[in-house]
């Protein structure tokens, strides 16, 4: 059967997860940021166009306004003319009466040219360029360094020019104007710049099909668009700070979204490691469980076969050996040593068969009032005497004396088979610390002793079947009190308190069986 592939654990998913969230995230902030940046261009691009829509608009109307105010002047200015030519026909002027009629009239001046060189202006000087020609037709004429429009008309052999200043026309002009509607666009909110570069200028500078680009470092960011216009090339320039604070909030909001994903991942990758974690020791101690009750159940198979097998056997072996052993007169020292040596292999066997029956077979704890201190006291005075001669000091701290609920002849068991083992792995001397106390559930019985040499880690080993630490040990004694501690509903513990120190606690359930709440009771 093929091995089963090992599962991805659920704190890793649940990070592959979250990182694929925050995959997920960035994209879409990388689409909003990406959104946003055309969305502006595009308003850049529609602003452009409709300042290029004004622009020609107002060239087109100031084109028109201009062309009727001088239609508009010339009719002025011909009727004007003609009744100058009406009255010198009636009485040739003289300069001063041009001059009067022209201050009057509101003109610059007034020139007449007759047939005869009989010409005559006023006031004098009014024109420093030469006069414009008349032709055949009237003709207006603007003269833009003395800032004057000058209407010449031809009647017969006469030529009659009058000439007016062009400061209203200027006027209007410059309200209607290129220059002040780029002003005027220019001072509008979040435009910082409008202007129309000559064609040869766009050239020059290598501008190709209009379009928008971003210029600017730090917070001053501006938008330039161009517009081709029929008399150059149109550029307006836009604000890019809103862009700017609109990218670097939705970044602030994307650190910030991140950041709280990424420790919800970790706290919550950290409960399930732990929940995981907790669960696969449930599942170990679970599967260490069912390997015990398995191996027990095999033990007590074969302790059962060993028991018809080789017990009866033992027993017989070791009468047969003390019936020869008293009844045998003629045996020399040597072979009665022998004899001995047979008899107490014997035991040991017998013995060895004992335990691994017990283990196999538990009693089941026959539950009465116990009182714990008292049955260490009675048990720490059978062993005072061997530990006097092995050189071992006894201290006791009882801070329990209260009845718990117990078999005593199991317990009892349990309480020496601890102080046998704590006296056998002290042969040269040293110290046995017992101590009796109450915790909030349970009562605690903690026997701590030198003389063992323990790993930390192999600590819980000792309470195994089979492990053992002595040469002629069989490695159930600790195995079987754990069996009966359980049956109790208890628990032992085993800690390495030093290399050569160990300290074994027996945990107890607290609580009194019904009927028994009385010391006198209590066993």
């Amino acid at each position: 059967m093929a091995d089963a592939k090992p599962s991805l654990p659920v704190w890793v998913a649940n990070l592959l997860v979250f990182a694929l969230l925050f995959l997920g995230v960035m994209a879409y902030f990388l689409w909003q940021i990406h959104q946003a940046r055309k969305d502006f261009l595009t308003h850049v691009r529609e602003h452009a166009l409709l300042v290029a829509e004004v622009v020609q608009l107002n060239a087109q109307g100031s084109m028109l306004s201009q062309k009727a105010a001088e239609e508009i002047l010339e009719a002025f200015l011909g009727n004007m003319a003609r009744f100058v030519d009406y009255l010198d026909q009636v009485e040739p002027f003289t300069p001063e009466e041009l001059a009067a009629f022209a201050d009057e009239a509101g003109l610059r001046g007034i020139a007449i040219q007759r047939d005869d060189a009989r010409n005559v202006e006023g006031p004098p000087q009014w024109v420093s360029q030469p006069l414009p020609p008349c032709g055949a037709t009237a003709s207006l004429y603007h003269i833009k360094e003395a800032h004057m429009y000058v209407f010449a008309w031809r009647q017969g052999s006469k030529c009659i020019r009058v000439g007016k200043g062009d400061t209203g026309i200027r006027t209007l002009q410059e309200h209607l104007g290129l220059d002040h509607v780029i002003e005027t666009l220019a001072s509008i909110p979040g435009m910082k710049a409008v202007k129309v570069v000559p064609p040869t200028q766009a050239r020059k500078e290598g501008i190709g099909k209009p379009g928008v680009t971003m210029t600017g470092e730090g917070d001053l960011r501006v938008a330039e668009a161009r517009v081709p216009l029929e008399t150059g090339e149109l550029r307006v320039t836009l604000d890019a700070g809103y862009l700017h604070r609109s990218v670097g909030r939705l970044w602030r909001d994307f650190f910030f979204f991140s950041a709280a994903l990424a420790a919800l991942g970790v706290v919550l990758s950290l409960i399930l490691y732990r929940y995981q974690s907790a669960h696969l020791r449930e599942v170990r101690q679970f599967e260490r469980k069912l390997a015990l009750e398995r191996e027990n159940a095999a033990l007590g198979r074969a302790a059962a076969a060993i028991a018809h097998e080789v017990k009866n056997p033992l027993n017989t072996l070791g009468m047969g050996l003390q019936r020869l052993e008293l009844e045998a007169r003629g045996l020399t020292r040597d072979e009665r040593h022998q004899l001995g040596l047979m008899l107490d292999a014997v035991k040991r066997a017998n013995s060895s068969m004992n335990g691994l029956l017990t283990y196999a077979r538990p009693r089941q704890p026959d539950m009465r009032p116990v009182r714990l201190d008292l049955m260490v006291e009675d048990i720490l005075d059978l062993y005072s005497g061997r530990c006097e001669t092995a050189g071992i000091s006894l201290s006791t701290e009882i801070t329990f004396r209260d009845p718990i609920s117990g078999d005593p002849d199991l317990l009892k068991q349990v309480v020496e088979n601890l102080l046998k083992n704590a006296v056998e792995a002290q042969p040269g001397g040293g110290f046995i610390h017992v101590t009796v106390s109450g915790q909030d559930r349970e009562v605690c019985l903690k026997i701590r002793n030198a003389g063992f040499s323990l790993n930390p880690q192999d600590a819980d080993r000792i309470l195994d079947p089979y492990y053992t630490t002595k040469a002629d040990g069989t490695g159930l004694g600790l195995s079987i009190s754990r069996r009966t501690v359980a049956g109790h509903g208890g628990r032992i513990t085993v800690r390495a308190v030093k290399p050569d120190r160990v300290e074994i606690a027996v945990y107890l359930p607290r609580a009194q069986p019904e009927g028994a709440s009385t010391d006198k009771d209590a066993v």
